[in-house]
């Protein structure tokens, strides 16, 4: 079934709409909501297709992958790597979490609590290659690709995890960057989650999602540094985007996407301004479109109770609510 973006509007108009048998139409102006299939349970992942400008989003409790038009709003399955799409588990925990579009038809998925990552072909929904980690406790959790890698943040582990992005194949991983020592501590949880590259790779920025601490890692030298945010309020920092000097970040808990303006060397950042759009539900990670941010509305909070508010869903914000 063929779904449409529609516009904050009230609860009224949205029961009228129904009884008339149409979904509100997507406006260009304001922030707007993209229906999801129930398959796509709790999505957490969100990403944008460098190439085409398709939106992919995965369920954290299966794995699936579906694509979303930007344009109609349909929404339809694309891959099922871990085959737990028709056969949910019955104590649902997370197995795919943030994932990255690549522009080569591949998908790159942070497998969560299966401490995995892998790579998946976009036109066939095959599974081309499993990266593993040691045993032990493990949250992969969000993914950054640079030109010649992925790196994949460990909310569990104080480690970052790298795949050469030409390494199609399965492997076991060791840890590409150890945190001990450096200025980026782990403590009480959850600790890493969003990650983004700079445009020419040089850089990584992360965030301590407990504290909302904001690092950058040189993906040369592997220096860790702190970014000196002031006094913003960035605890419950989940998903990153970055355009430019400025840096988005979605801030769960709080329900909020924070705008922050980086300086030249990344070593601070001013906030610019944050909102709060009503139509955001336990936000995650988030992909930059065009002239819109997309973010996925994970209802995590709801999982385990299993009361969430249908149908699932992705939210369009326009960068100019941030002008």
């Amino acid at each position: 079934m063929m779904r449409k973006f529609w516009t904050a509007t009230s609860a009224a108009s949205l029961a009228f709409a129904a009884l008339l048998g149409f979904t509100p139409a997507f406006a260009q102006s304001g922030v707007a909501v993209l229906p999801l299939p129930d398959a796509a349970a709790y999505p957490e992942g969100v990403a944008v297709d460098p190439t085409t400008g398709a939106i992919y989003t995965n369920s954290a409790n299966t794995g699936v992958v579906f694509r979303v038009d930007a344009d109609t709003g349909a929404a339809v399955r694309v891959a099922d790597p871990l085959s737990l799409g028709d056969s949910p588990p019955a104590k649902p925990v997370s197995v795919a979490l943030g994932l990255k579009a690549d522009g080569q038809g591949r998908l790159w998925v942070a497998g969560a609590r299966t401490g995995s990552m892998h790579v998946v072909d976009i036109a066939t929904g095959e599974r081309l290659a499993r990266f593993t980690t040691p045993e032990g406790p493990s949250l992969i959790n969000d993914v950054a690709l640079t030109q010649d890698a992925a790196y994949f943040t460990d909310t569990l582990r104080p480690v970052l995890w790298r795949v050469a992005r030409d390494a199609i194949a399965d492997a076991a991983l060791e840890p590409w960057l150890s945190f001990e020592g450096t200025a980026l501590q782990y403590g009480e949880e959850p600790n890493l989650n969003g990650i983004v590259a700079t445009p020419d790779g040089r850089y990584l920025i992360v965030v301590l999602m407990k504290t909302g601490r904001l690092f950058r890692i040189d993906t040369r030298t592997r220096e860790v540094a702190a970014i000196d945010t002031g006094d913003s309020a960035l605890d419950g920092g989940d998903g990153l985007a970055l355009i430019g000097q400025r840096l988005f970040l979605v801030r769960q808990s709080a329900g909020e996407v924070v705008a922050l303006d980086l300086s030249a060397d990344l070593a601070t950042a001013a906030e610019a301004r944050r909102i709060k759009p009503a139509e955001l539900a336990w936000p995650a990670t988030i992909a930059v479109r065009g002239d819109r941010l997309i973010v996925a509305n994970s209802q995590l909070n709801r999982r385990g109770s299993g009361d969430a508010v249908l149908p699932f869903s992705l939210v369009s914000i326009p960068l100019s609510a941030f002008d």
